[in-house]
């Protein structure tokens, strides 16, 4: 009996001796060193956003638009998730609704970028000498020649922040259908906008041609 009793107060190995505290704290330890090795690594929130932006490529000129902003690309049709990059051609054209409120009497559906170069309206030679003439619009002024009637029923913004590539200031023409705004926004890139032909452009219609422009500069890979 007293040899079993001896067996029973063996000195304690200094293991033993640890204090509870430490080995709690070594518990927590090895714990949570096993969770942050298994833990896999979700990488799904970046890719997915990565995935949503689509660059288009207009010579020197790269945009990053999100996919859904997209409604077609000529000879590509609906741009397709698992491609990042497109290369607009030349004269081809991306076609896109403005993702932000614009008047409805404005009547602007598909906004144009197509991949083209063009002079301003008034470096060309049927519209040389045209002048401006103060319209009953604050901010709009009427191009005519200097005698006889004019081509087009052309205008200009004359705010100084709507300048083109060019700087010019940005040109729009009245038909009987539509008012037509084309804008050289970079050397590769001409912007071109349908919207109503009544008045509701001239009053509003500067505002929103601002707006837009913001838009797709914003757009421009840097």
């Amino acid at each position: 009996m007293l040899f079993l009793l001896e067996a029973h107060h063996e000195q304690p190995t200094p293991f033993q001796q640890l204090p509870v505290s430490l080995f709690v704290a070594l518990y927590w330890a090895v714990s949570a060193n096993t969770l942050v090795l298994a833990a896999p690594i979700d990488l799904s929130a970046a890719q997915e956003a990565q995935s949503g932006l689509l660059e288009l490529r207009f010579g020197a000129t790269t945009f990053a638009f999100e996919r859904g902003e997209i409604g077609w690309v000529s000879g590509h049709g609906k741009p397709d998730r698992s491609v990042p990059t497109l290369t607009v051609a030349r004269n081809a054209s991306v076609f896109f609704k403005p993702p932000f409120d614009i008047p409805a009497c404005l009547d602007i559906g598909q906004v144009v970028i197509t991949n083209q170069t063009i002079e301003p309206i008034v470096r060309q030679r049927l519209f040389l000498g045209y002048t401006p003439a103060v319209t009953e619009y604050r901010g709009i002024s009427q191009l005519r020649p200097p005698s006889g009637r004019p081509i087009l029923d052309l205008y200009q913004f004359e705010a100084s922040d709507l300048k083109d590539f060019w700087g010019e200031q940005i040109t729009f023409y009245r038909e009987s259908l539509a008012t037509d705004v084309k804008i050289q926004l970079t050397r590769d890139t001409h912007l071109r906008v349908a919207a109503t032909a009544e008045r509701c452009f001239f009053e509003r219609g500067e505002a929103a041609i601002r707006q837009l422009i913001s838009f797709v500069i914003g757009k421009i890979k840097k």
